[in-house]
């Protein structure tokens, strides 16, 4: 049955009339067609697709810049749905400063057969800007423009806030007069900031290696060029300070950090650096260091020990004479204990520099006891030093030593004893010789009495009283001739210059010192010269003169001595009075200070070193001079030179 069914259907084949061949390449045709038709419509799609969602916006604008056309992309930047752009002026949604930008832009694209861009801002929603660069070109129909827009706002942002930087470090450069540089080992290329041009005097055509070495001070060359060296070929970091010199001779001080780039073989790629002109501040160190040497010269040359204590009561700095008033306890780092209470740690209502420290004046003093010497007395003078914020306070503390002033004092109080007793001592003497002149004047009319009754002396109870008599006179008138020259001295001087008969005034004075005790092993010789003119000057204060210069010169003997007084006439009109002993005699350093006031050698009680300034000052107003010859151990000369009357 299977077998007949399929003859059949073979036999029907055959029987149906065969088609034409053109019909059969037609139909072959129309099947390609529709392939390819499909694969268009494929590719069409894929096309639209990628027009749709491409990453840049795609705009299609007519000559007015009307939207035409645009994509997915394109409506997206603008914020509004395609069909909703068809059409639309695209000056809607650019930034109002932009839209002359926009239309000039069009014109130039249908007027130029090139691709032509321009940068705008677009409006929208966002409160970040959006920027986006169009590239246009005009289509072949000539009355549309075929326009990409590219988002660039992060660009965009990305330069402003470069801009930005780059305008705040130019402008950080030039307050702090700061430049920056880079140098390529390898090119020898230079870039330079504006700023370091400006510094280094130089254009921008002349940012070149040999250029910034001309600059460089001649004799800091070779060491800046070390450095540099030191920075290529090892990738060392190091910071220098040199100086450059420009051709009008103007000297500048530079401040330079150099950083080197490495890259992973460790070589050097690049230097980075920054240069600062440091011309002020190093004239400013200048001008801090001259101060500086001037503050501690005058602190230095204060005659009075400094010292400046920290806010923890230990010193930081000193003068040179604090060390030579406390050799140990001045030292860095010491404290007020070493010096005001060495044996309790801490004494804050008795410590100058304790009770300084918490913003008190003190002014105290201080004995400072030494073995095998004697005792020193000096004020302490301490002052709080505040700080900038007023919490930290320090102390300024001046040592002065009055050891000699409190002798002075000393001096002056056996002074003013011995005045008050030489006072005492000529009014007694006035007193006393009244009744001398009582006695002497009733033991005389006694002996006249003698004299002129002859019968008195007949008397055994009366033969010893011509004797006795006679005694009286003689000691009353040995009293009355040591008493005249010391009421002579003891007269207050009126200061006037008058004729002074030099001999006698010696005489005087010799007569007084002769009734010394002491005095007599001095063996004293007086060469007056006889008839010597009168000199003109205060008597008073000559024999004052002479008192103290023969004061001066019986002190010079341990033992027994000899003195010579020389009166004579000079050529040039002057008297001369010269005292001269053989005692010890005086070294330099005595003789140089020997007419300074309170200056003595002698033992405290013993003088007050005023005798000698006293004379020197007397002589001079008397218009003479007084010179002083002296040698140890060959005894010493004094001179006095005094104007002779013109009288």
């Amino acid at each position: 049955m299977r077998m007949a069914k399929g003859r059949k259907e073979d036999d029907a084949v055959k029987t149906q009339p065969k088609k034409p061949v053109v019909q059969i390449a037609l139909e072959s045709q129309v099947e390609e067609l529709n392939r390819s038709i499909e694969k268009l419509e494929a590719s069409r799609n894929n096309y639209a697709f990628l027009y749709d969602f491409a990453p840049v916006g795609y705009f299609t604008f007519d000559r007015d810049g009307c939207i035409c056309a645009v994509n997915q992309t394109g409506a997206a930047l603008l914020g509004v749905e395609c069909d909703d752009l068809i059409g639309q002026p695209f000056e809607h949604y650019i930034a109002y400063d932009d839209c002359f930008v926009f239309a000039g832009f069009i014109r130039k694209v249908f007027a130029s057969p090139r691709k032509e861009t321009c940068r705008l801002q677009l409006v929208k929603g966002d409160p970040q800007p959006l920027y986006v660069r169009i590239e246009a070109l005009v289509a072949e129909s000539g009355q549309e423009c075929l326009a990409v827009l590219v988002d660039i706002s992060e660009k965009k942002r990305s330069e402003q806030a470069l801009s930005e930087s780059e305008y705040n470090l130019a402008k950080a450069q030039e307050m702090t007069h700061v430049g920056s540089w880079s140098f390529d080992p390898k090119t020898e290329e230079v870039r330079a900031s504006a700023e370091l041009l400006q510094i280094l005097r130089l254009r921008p055509e002349e940012t070149t290696h040999e250029a910034f070495a001309s600059v460089v001070h001649p004799e800091d060359h070779d060491n800046v060029m070390a450095h540099l060296r030191l920075g290529i070929d090892h990738g060392k970091s190091y910071e220098i300070e040199h100086r450059l010199l420009f051709d009008d001779g103007t000297l500048r001080w530079v401040y330079s950090t150099i950083e080197p780039s490495i890259n992973s073989a460790g070589q050097v790629v690049k230097l980075y650096g920054t240069t600062q002109d440091i011309t002020q501040r190093k004239q400013a160190e200048v001008e801090l260091c001259n101060k500086t040497n001037e503050l501690q010269a005058i602190f230095d040359s204060i005659g009075d020990g400094i010292v400046v204590y920290d806010h923890s009561g230990s010193i930081q700095h000193h003068n040179l004479i604090s060390p030579q008033l406390f050799p140990t306890e001045t030292l860095q780092g010491k404290t007020c204990r070493d010096v005001f209470h060495s044996s309790v740690p801490s004494l804050p209502l008795v410590c100058p520099v304790e009770r300084a420290l918490k913003g008190e004046r003190v002014d105290t003093s201080l004995i400072v006891e030494s073995e095998g010497q004697e005792n020193r007395h000096l004020d302490i003078t301490a002052t709080p030093i505040k700080d900038g914020h007023g919490e930290k306070n320090r102390v300024l503390v001046f040592f002065r030593d009055v050891t000699e002033k409190r002798l002075q004092e000393l001096h002056l109080i056996q002074t003013e004893k011995m005045s008050s007793v030489g006072v005492l001592a000529t009014g007694i003497a006035h007193e006393i010789n009244n009744p001398l002149t009582s006695v002497a004047g009733f033991a005389e009319a006694l002996q006249r009495r003698f004299r002129d009754q002859p019968a008195l002396k007949e008397d055994a109870r009366l033969k010893d009283f011509p004797h006795y008599l006679e005694v009286i006179v003689r000691e009353s008138y040995r009293c009355k001739g040591i008493i005249d020259p010391l009421l002579s001295f003891g007269r207050k001087s009126n200061g006037i210059a008058v004729k002074v008969d030099i001999n006698m005034a010696l005489g005087e004075v010799l007569e007084l010192l002769r009734y010394q005790p002491g005095y007599q092993q001095v063996r004293v010789v007086s060469n007056l010269k006889p008839d010597l003119p009168r000199v003109l000057g205060d008597p008073s204060g000559l024999r004052q003169v002479f008192m103290n210069l023969l004061v001066n010169a019986y002190q010079a003997f341990d033992g027994p001595g000899f003195v010579e007084i020389t009166t004579e006439t000079t050529d040039n009109a002057m008297v001369a009075v010269t005292i001269r002993d053989n005692g010890r005699g005086m070294a330099k350093n005595i003789r140089e200070r020997i007419w300074e006031p309170f200056f003595t050698t002698k033992e405290v009680g013993k003088g007050v070193g005023l005798g000698l300034a006293l004379t020197y000052n007397t002589v001079k107003r008397c218009g003479g001079e007084i010179r002083l010859e002296s040698q140890v151990g060959e005894g010493s000369k004094f001179t006095v030179l005094l104007p002779v009357w013109q009288g």
